[in-house]
């Protein structure tokens, strides 16, 4: 079997639950660069079952949209297919592990995340890298030669 290398590792974020147990997230950061060229941080969970970058709707004035639903409108289904919802696609730029990705991302009535943005899915994105995922350690690993 072949090596594989990675340039970056990024540890999961942690944090508390009430109960006092930790908790591991993979949370990585991407700017997202709007219509008007202008730069947005934003902090993404690592979803390998999101299919397609998703975004909470109410940061559609910080990407420079007059509505989150102005975009085209597609269904998609929710963890677990839970549930088919409305979710309307843009496509921007995104510069992520020292890349810059022209991708899909939808907007969706998400609930609200002090942590976290939305979900980097993996329409386009998984297909420019490599990813490692150790849960054990708590670690993402990520090469830009996949």
């Amino acid at each position: 079997m072949p090596a594989k290398n990675f340039e970056h590792v990024f540890r999961f974020f942690q944090f508390q639950d009430p109960s006092g147990q930790s908790i591991w997230l993979p949370l990585v950061e991407v700017t997202l660069i709007t219509s008007q060229n202008t730069p947005v941080l934003l902090s993404l969970l690592f979803d390998t079952g999101a299919t397609v970058t998703t975004l909470r709707a109410e940061l559609y004035p910080m990407l420079g949209l007059q509505s989150w639903d102005q975009g085209q409108r597609v269904s998609v289904a929710t963890a677990g297919t839970v549930a088919v919802v409305d979710a309307y696609q843009y496509t921007f730029t995104l510069e992520i592990f020292d890349k810059t990705v022209d991708c899909p991302i939808n907007l969706m009535q998400m609930p609200p995340n002090p942590l976290y943005h939305g979900l980097l899915g993996r329409d386009t994105i998984f297909n420019k890298f490599g990813f490692g995922f150790w849960e054990s350690t708590h670690e993402l690993f990520v090469t830009t030669f996949p």
